[in-house]
């Protein structure tokens, strides 16, 4: 079974992957029992490529065509092929254009038919994929593929198509706001914060440093004297007993204690997100050697502090952040309300889906939870066997699925689309929050096929904000 790559789907033609969560599921509403009537009409047109199409069902939401190109077409396929080459190849002792057709049959022989077979494939496949009344995904797979040049070309084409189902009522949803009012606490602590943020180490002398301050150190990492981690001059919170994820008992107080070019030595447990993993939770010693000391000025709500965020004074400040944080819990509140009723849409719809799309997508999760299990101390086999058997990850694919065609079929009927100035404000947001150039990130995205994706995302996303436009929320 091979996969044909002159017809993959281009992103013009509705028939992108929604494994990749790129689908823009123009999802078919026909009778699935209602076997498509294009296929044989338009195997008798005149200038079709088949002669003959059989379209059948190979399982759910999967079709079967079986295509015969006369022999009259592969002849006619082939001597045009093998004259626009006498046309362009120069042959020995024949001026171009001029090099007997027997010769050149005889020398690209196999290459024209090649090329010739693959062109037929395309075409025949991409006639019957424009006429049909269902909608393909992905790209097919071909089997039985037997050509000749003095033969009737036959092959077949197996892919999955969109499910199809009827959309349930999704207008007037019942659902309750639960959105918090923000306390004065919660704007006091995020003023905390933007001061932190703001805050610089200073120098500080030696034996003045204590509790709070930032000592900096030489850090080793050793099993049996051995060294597998070291990293010079970092920075270390005096009093505290941990460094990142690391313990290190009584680290505080003897850094409090410790002189100029010190050396402190703790025995200590390596973490288990340790980057190589066969030192995972082992035994070592954390050497430390104390070179210098910082100490954290945070900035005090002051004239110039306030004029440098860009506020009139204390109160205005105050007022901001607590918009912010209005602004914030809002879109929390209805983020979580979109969600829930997209749930609650998609669970209500009953549908057959692809199975090889079921599959590919269980595939991809069980890989990544085995690999959660490995990390929390499982074997690779083990981690394994248990995913595979983790019933939640399938009921967990089928509604995921289920969820992508249900609201790009809603997005067909309430007319949602994403305009290229929308995608190129998401990329900027981006760009912005990885601090690249706009153009790196565009190109990034063009190179890695990921655009159709993010604007696929884009429009669910917007699907899901009309949904909720359209619900009935109580306690608002």
């Amino acid at each position: 079974m091979i996969s044909h790559p002159a017809i993959v789907p281009g992103p013009t033609k509705g028939r992108e992957d929604p494994m990749n969560d790129t689908d823009s599921a123009d999802v078919n509403t026909a009778d699935p029992d209602q076997e498509t009537p294009s296929a044989t009409a338009n195997a008798n047109a005149a200038d079709s490529v088949a002669s003959q199409v059989d379209c059948s069902e190979e399982g759910p939401s999967r079709k079967r065509l079986h295509i015969e190109v006369s022999l009259e077409t592969v002849a006619k396929e082939l001597e045009k092929n093998f004259r626009q080459l006498r046309e362009t190849v120069q042959m020995p002792g024949f001026r171009k254009g001029k090099a007997p057709l027997p010769l050149l049959k005889k020398r690209f022989g196999e290459q024209v038919q090649d090329d010739v077979r693959e062109d037929l494939i395309g075409r025949a496949v991409e006639e019957q994929f424009e006429s049909a009344e269902w909608k393909p995904l992905g790209a097919p797979e071909f089997e039985k593929v037997e050509f000749s040049e003095n033969e009737k070309f036959t092959f077949e084409a197996v892919f999955d198509i969109q499910p199809t189902f009827e959309l349930p009522d999704y207008k007037g949803i019942e659902i309750t706001d639960e959105s918090v009012a923000v306390e004065e606490s919660e704007v006091e602590r995020e003023i905390e914060m933007i001061c932190e943020q703001s805050a610089s180490l200073e120098p500080l002398a030696l034996g003045e440093h204590g509790e709070g301050d930032f000592a900096v150190v030489n850090l080793s990492l050793l099993i049996e004297e051995e060294s597998i981690f070291e990293r010079e001059e970092i920075l270390v919170k005096i009093g505290e007993d941990k460094i990142d994820s690391m313990e290190v008992p009584e680290l505080g107080q003897a850094l409090i204690k410790a002189s100029q070019d010190e050396v402190i030595e703790k025995t200590v447990q390596v973490p288990d997100d340790f980057p190589a993993a066969d030192h995972r939770e082992k035994e070592a010693t954390v050497r430390l050697v104390l070179k210098d000391a910082k100490k954290k000025i945070t900035p005090e709500l002051d004239e110039a502090f306030l004029n440098k965020l860009g506020v009139e004074s204390a109160d205005d400040l105050r007022g901001k952040v607590r918009e912010n944080l209005e602004n914030r819990r809002k879109a929390q509140e209805e983020s979580r309300q979109e969600d829930w009723i997209a749930e609650q849409v998609g669970n209500s719809v009953e549908m057959e889906l692809p199975e090889s799309m079921v599959s590919q997508r269980m595939e991809s999760k069980v890989q990544r939870r085995a690999m959660e299990l490995v990390q929390d101390g499982k074997s690779e086999d083990d981690a394994r066997s248990e995913a595979e058997k983790d019933e939640e990850i399938a009921n967990e694919v089928r509604q995921e699925l289920t969820r992508i065609f249900v609201l790009d079929r809603l997005a067909d009927e309430e007319k949602v689309f994403v305009t290229e100035d929308e995608v190129v404000h998401r990329l900027q947001a981006i760009a912005t929050t990885y601090q690249q150039p706009l153009e790196q990130v565009l190109e990034q995205y063009r190179q890695g096929g990921m655009l159709p994706e993010l604007r696929n995302g884009m429009r669910r996303e917007k699907v899901k904000q009309v949904l909720r436009k359209k619900a009935k929320i109580s306690g608002s």
